[in-house]
């Protein structure tokens, strides 16, 4: 595997963020802009985790078993 491949994996854009989660982009920004999911500039370019977000997902989850 090159490493271009492994790191397109582990390291995700806004619109990709927005896609996998399945809403829209301001709703992602929004996500990025409150730190519920970390992110980082690479240059003028948001990037972020996809653990990161799995992360948040599987809160999300575990909050709603809670409830």
């Amino acid at each position: 595997m090159q490493p271009d491949e492994q790191q397109q994996r582990e390291v995700i854009s806004p619109n990709q963020l927005a896609e996998y989660l399945g809403c829209g982009r301001s709703s992602a920004y929004q996500l990025l802009r409150s730190g519920q999911i970390p992110s980082f500039k690479l240059g003028r370019l948001r990037r972020i985790r996809r653990r990161d977000v799995d992360r948040y997902v599987a809160e999300l989850v575990e909050e709603g078993r809670t409830r």
